[in-house]
């Protein structure tokens, strides 16, 4: 437990420091570090892409407790170097689906912790949209350290 704890504080550490030399003040910088490490609700990008309007309609028929979801990095991505796919797996179908990226706003931050070997855990809150033919779907995730 110790262990887990230190590098959830070297962490903070680290992306705390890379907000600061992006220009925001030190104390900003470990408030925003600490409330990532603490947890994140972000929206899925790229979810309209290859057929994933269909998977995330599939998807809406689960609970999404009952659905685990894993971050992955993509370094083949040619279009963001800091790429980080979100897969949701169905464990009782032994199923699994990509359904898009974390957004560039924070994909380069957990990129660099990811590469670093923290563990970032995602947690589906929900998928969001397709109340009509013309609303798309997307998901909510939560992205803690």
């Amino acid at each position: 437990m110790r262990k887990h704890i230190v590098n959830i504080r070297k962490a903070v550490c680290i992306m705390a420091n890379g907000l600061h030399k992006a220009g925001y003040s030190l104390s900003r910088a470990f408030k925003k570090a600490w409330r990532t490490a603490k947890g994140t609700a972000i929206k899925a990008a790229g979810v309209t892409y290859e057929g994933r309007q269909e998977v995330l309609k599939y998807l809406s028929q689960f609970r999404p407790e009952n659905l685990t979801v894993t971050l992955e990095r993509d370094t083949y991505n040619t279009y963001d170097r800091n790429a980080i796919r979100i897969v949701v797996h169905i464990p009782y179908l032994k199923k699994k689906a990509k359904i898009g990226y974390v957004p560039k706003a924070y994909s380069s931050e957990i990129a660099r912790l990811m590469d670093q070997g923290v563990n970032v855990r995602a947690r589906l809150l929900g998928i969001i949209g397709g109340y009509s033919y013309k609303e798309t779907f997307g998901a909510l995730l939560d992205v803690a350290i």
